[in-house]
This record gives C-alpha cells, sequence and structure tokens, in this order.
C-alpha cells in the first residue's frame, strides 16, 4: 500500500528487509497483531509520506536506523495489549 502511495507521486519507495523483520518483530514484541503493523508502517513513514514530494527526488529507501529513530519518537512504540 506505501509503495503504491509513493508511486502517485513518482517516487519510488524502497524498504529494506531489515526495516521489514523489525516491524514484524515489533508487532509481535507489542501483541499488537495486523492493526499494529498497520500502525507502526504508519508511525515510521508519515513523516516521508508529506516530506519527499517536496523534496523532487523520484526515489526513498528506508533503512534501520530511519526506521528505529521514527518508531521510537512514536506513541505506538509505548503501547501494548493487556
Amino acid at each position: 500500500q506505501y509503495i503504491r502511495l509513493f508511486e502517485i507521486d513518482d517516487i519510488k519507495l524502497e524498504i529494506s528487509n531489515e526495516v521489514l523483520n523489525y516491524i514484524v518483530s515489533k508487532a509481535i514484541d507489542l501483541k499488537l497483531g495486523a492493526r499494529g503493523l498497520r500502525s507502526i508502517c504508519e508511525a515510521i513513514l508519515t513523516d516521508a509520506m508529506f516530506e519527499a514530494p517536496s523534496l523532487e527526488i523520484n526515489s526513498l529507501k528506508i533503512d534501520l536506523p530511519y526506521a528505529e529513530g521514527k518508531f521510537s519518537k512514536s506513541k505506538v512504540s509505548k503501547l501494548k495489549v493487556a
């Protein structure tokens, strides 16, 4: 879904396998399930979705340090199912 959203702005989004594994592990650790996966993705990609089009770039690669930084600053990182 996010790859397609970036394509609308003619930006090729690449997400490393490390980041995908990180997202899945966070969802498992926090016991958030499928909706948690979406929330984690939003926490990592929302800023890029709004900033990238104005930077006039044609590709964006999300790496692990970027993902960890964005996630750690989000409220999602503090969630946990009871």
